[in-house]
């Protein structure tokens, strides 16, 4: 697979400069300096090898390639910030499943009580138990491991 022809900050000021109208202003919104954010949108025409902005205006006005790239470019920027909070959520065990294998008498009589206390501090992450014989759980344990 090739290379993309963009980077996430290449987005991120194709939206700061559609957002912001100029140039300045997004460099100022994004705390780089201007030539920083010209030089970005050069290397991005070039490498899309197709004009983002029609130069001779007082405002950055886009072409329709750079509509149609602020359109998916904003969609991933999205996905990237959604990825990061649910990998955040994850690990603060605000979100995902918890998959638990037991025996009939822990499952049934140990496990219930413990996964509600579990469900009462972690609400949003998914319990799954699974009961079945001891040998049945051993087995099923070492194939996930793998």
């Amino acid at each position: 697979m090739s290379d993309l022809p963009f980077t996430l900050d290449q987005l991120r000021i194709l939206k700061a400069i559609a957002a912001e109208g100029s140039f300045k202003r997004a460099a100022d919104s994004l705390y780089v300096s201007q030539p920083a954010v010209s030089l970005q949108v050069q290397n991005l025409e070039r490498q899309l090898d197709v004009p983002l902005f029609d130069r001779g205006g007082r405002r950055a006005q886009l072409t329709e390639a750079g509509h149609l790239l602020l359109s998916y470019g904003e969609k991933i920027l999205t996905l990237c910030q959604e990825t990061c909070r649910a990998i955040e959520d994850l690990q603060n065990l605000q979100g995902g499943t918890l998959v638990i294998g037991a025996s009939q008498t822990t499952g049934t009589y140990l496990l219930p009580r413990m996964i509600g206390l579990f469900r009462q501090q972690y609400p949003d992450v998914a319990v799954q138990l699974h009961v079945h014989s001891t040998r049945r759980t051993s087995w099923s344990c070492c194939k996930w491991a793998n």
